[in-house]
């Protein structure tokens, strides 16, 4: 797995830019387009900072609502999917604070050698045994399980990059950090993963978190249906 090249897709984005101008234009129905769009990306995304289904479901329905209140500020210079990734950790960051998961939601600065070495013991003392693995059928769980157990900076850098294949550019802008911190991040997060799973990260990381159309399908239910209520919180 390499690091997307931040090449953009001229076609994607010209997309983009006419669906935010009919939303914006007052075809609020143009919005699911959007939603359909981006639904899977930003739940995974979600999903990588809260570690909880449910809670990333709710968020990635809030980050919507905000994008929809805010929408004018879109400018389009760069992808509409980049926009929408900022607002969903944003989000999800925010509801860490909130609910005092963490006391000051998810540090950014790097992780002591004590935290690496407390999320391998974490990562081996949790591996279900291989019978477990054989009668579950699910070997990308233990893929999600070492994604989930790593140390915030790496998880969310590698969710972002790994997993979303965003560019640097965009997964710094996003986080507010540097790209030479991006990088250096990725490249440790996926060494980390490599030495528990070995190739295990590469061979499956695009299948992580899946997104099942029922739970796409709720997500854009829940937008539409707060966006008509004015129901903004």
């Amino acid at each position: 797995m390499e690091l997307a090249d931040g090449s953009n897709d001229s076609v994607n984005m010209a997309l983009d830019r006419d669906i935010v101008k009919r939303v914006l234009d007052g075809d609020i129905s143009s919005f699911e387009l959007v939603m359909r769009r981006y639904n899977r990306r930003l739940y995974r995304i979600a999903r990588g900072v809260l570690r909880n289904e449910a809670d990333a479901e709710d968020v990635v329905q809030d980050a919507y609502v905000r994008a929809y209140e805010k929408l004018e500020q879109f400018r389009g210079k760069g992808p509409l999917s980049a926009w929408l990734a900022k607002i969903v950790v944003n989000e999800a960051l925010g509801r860490l604070r909130r609910s005092g998961g963490m006391k000051d939601g998810i540090s950014l600065d790097e992780p002591d050698e004590r935290e690496v070495a407390n999320y391998m013991a974490d990562l081996i003392s949790g591996m279900p045994t291989p019978e477990q693995d054989a009668a579950r059928g699910e070997m990308r769980r233990l893929l999600e399980s070492a994604i989930d157990a790593l140390p915030d900076v790496y998880r969310l850098v590698f969710m972002l990059c790994g997993v979303e294949e965003m560019s640097v550019a965009e997964t710094a802008e996003c986080l507010g950090i540097q790209s030479a911190t991006v990088k250096t991040r990725y490249h440790r997060a996926r060494k980390i993963l490599q030495q528990s799973l070995s190739s295990l990260a590469d061979a499956t990381a695009g299948a992580v978190f899946p997104f099942a159309g029922e739970r796409c399908d709720r997500i854009v239910a829940g937008v539409f249906r707060r966006l008509e209520s004015g129901n903004r919180s």
